[in-house]
């Protein structure tokens, strides 16, 4: 660990340039993960109203392994929820402050995120608290650095008044463009727009629903719903998101003659609200291969499944399939076995609910090799 006052004068003026100008904050982050002897540093915000973990800033490590710990593990992580509880602004905790080791290694984030990439302990601090939400410095030691000892903590109670003095310059609000990133793998649309449904943001889903127009549409940069009544109903909601009780809520939206859509408003900080848009139309078949392994369907029982969600019926699904009525039924009822449901209708919402949000399930690509082997990204 460098402990030379050449060191600390280095650490300073990388911080400070990178409150100058934001793409110094990679190679100030890589400086303090080194001092530090971590693999990797990075500055997290939590938005207060939504409750969503930013990543604002981190060291060059592979930005697929860190979103993929904000989209499969921090809810696993038993030191954030306590450090965003206890801990006080500018001091310097590790994963000892809040568990013990043993909590630590059984927790579903240790064991499935940081243990399989050679991860020890977390070094962090808050650097700023306010109306909006939480500025967090972290850095993720490996097995050969161990976990944090005094004098890392002492190095980091150095450094957090360092790097308040330069948050203090551009405090920390809600980024839409970072909710976006992580709202854009949604398979349901996702916009974010303001009071007056000019769209801030949009996901690729989004892209895709306004391109058929039927619903929703763009005029310049404003959002226009076709339906009046829908409209009006969300044009009360956006007046309302930035009053403190301002809740989220549903929307019924049609679509055409015969088709619907539900938008669910939820409101964030600054007077945006978030769109989440669900289309009351069934994409079946991810949902019924999650419940055919959930619930050991047969290959036959998983199709007749398949197809009652998505022709329904038993006599229109023996015409599908090609089965006779009687054998249908045979299937239905050890479907019905197997899975708890009572009506044909519990297993459309079944297949429903156990569709993937995400666009696609493509599996995250692994950090890169310095990273797996422990060497500071810095070194």
């Amino acid at each position: 660990m460098t402990t030379t006052n050449d060191g600390n004068a280095r650490l300073v003026t990388a911080i400070r340039a990178a409150g100058a100008d934001s793409q110094n904050w990679p190679h100030a982050l890589d400086e303090m993960a080194h001092a530090l002897d971590a693999r990797f540093a990075a500055l997290l915000f939590e938005d207060r109203v939504s409750a969503l973990l930013e990543l604002k800033h981190s060291t060059h490590a592979e930005k697929a392994w860190i979103v993929e710990y904000f989209r499969n593990h921090r809810k696993l992580d038993p030191v954030k929820v306590r450090v965003l509880e206890d801990i006080g602004v500018g001091r310097a905790f590790s994963s000892e402050d809040f568990v013990s080791r043993d909590e630590l290694h059984q927790s579903g984030a240790y064991q499935r995120w940081m243990a399989p990439f050679g991860l020890a302990d977390v070094i962090g601090g808050v650097i700023h608290r306010s109306e909006t939400g939480v500025c967090i410095f972290v850095a993720f030691r490996d097995e050969r650095a161990g976990l944090a000892n005094a004098e890392a903590k002492a190095r980091l109670d150095a450094l957090l008044p360092q790097l308040a003095s330069v948050i203090a310059r551009d405090a920390p609000a809600s980024d839409t463009s970072a909710l976006v990133e992580l709202f854009d793998d949604l398979a349901s649309p996702v916009l974010v727009v303001d009071s007056r449904l000019r769209i801030v943001q949009r996901n690729r889903s989004a892209d895709d629903l306004l391109g058929e127009g039927d619903a929703l549409a763009i005029c310049g940069e404003t959002l226009t719903l076709r339906d009046a009544r829908a409209k009006e109903a969300l044009e009360r909601a956006l007046a309302r998101a930035g009053d403190a009780d301002a809740e989220a809520f549903a929307i019924m939206i049609k679509r055409g003659e015969s088709r619907c859509c539900v938008m669910h408003v939820l409101p964030l900080s600054n007077g945006l609200s978030a769109l989440f848009l669900r289309r009351l139309a069934l994409s079946a078949g991810e949902g019924g291969e999650a419940a055919a392994g959930l619930f050991g369907l047969t290959a036959r029982e998983s199709s007749v499944l398949l197809a009652i969600a998505e022709v329904g019926g038993v006599p229109a699904t023996a015409r599908a399939l090609g089965l006779s009525e009687g054998t249908v039924k045979g299937y239905l009822k050890s479907i019905f076995q197997k899975t708890g449901a009572t009506r044909q209708a519990d297993l459309v919402k079944l297949v429903l609910a156990l569709e993937s949000p995400f666009r696609t399930l493509e599996r995250l690509s692994p950090p890169p090799e310095t990273f797996r082997r422990g060497a500071s990204a810095a070194s």
